[in-house]
């Protein structure tokens, strides 16, 4: 009697299924095993490694960042938006043409020019004289570009 040799390959193929699912199992997490008792568990360990490392970088970042909060002032938030403001302030009023023509809104511009006034009288007294000199400065700049603006 002949062997059927379509059931022979089906067979062997079964088989092979059979061996890789059981590979494959041992790789697997159960709530009762290591993952690192099982096959790959180099693998796994590099991971793990590579997490430990980023959890210390990122622990890192974050001292640093709130070391950086520590010594960080309103006036510091202040002055930084306000060099913000400026920019934009010039952005909507179109300067540099060439660059910002389509950005042109004169009422946002003025919007922008009337903040920064008023937080630099804010300002009086609580910033050093040099750069209250220079956010004055800006400003008169900003109103003699608004005007031409006009």
């Amino acid at each position: 009697m002949k062997e059927n040799p379509q059931k022979k390959n089906t067979d062997e193929s079964q088989k092979k299924e059979k061996s890789e699912k059981a590979r494959t199992s041992q790789r697997l997490w159960t709530p009762y095993s290591d993952p690192r008792d099982s096959i790959g568990s180099k693998a796994t360990r590099e991971q793990e490694k590579r997490s430990d490392e980023t959890e210390e970088s990122d622990e890192e970042i974050r001292k640093q960042i709130e070391e950086t909060l520590k010594n960080l002032t309103v006036r510091d938030i202040v002055l930084d938006f306000m060099v913000s403001l400026a920019s934009l302030a010039y952005q909507r009023m179109g300067i540099p043409e060439d660059v910002n023509e389509k950005y042109r809104d004169l009422e946002q511009a003025k919007l922008a020019i009337d903040c920064l006034d008023s937080l630099a009288k804010s300002l009086k007294e609580r910033a050093p004289e040099e750069l209250l000199k220079s956010l004055e400065n800006t400003i008169d700049n900003l109103k003699l570009n608004y005007a031409k603006q006009l």
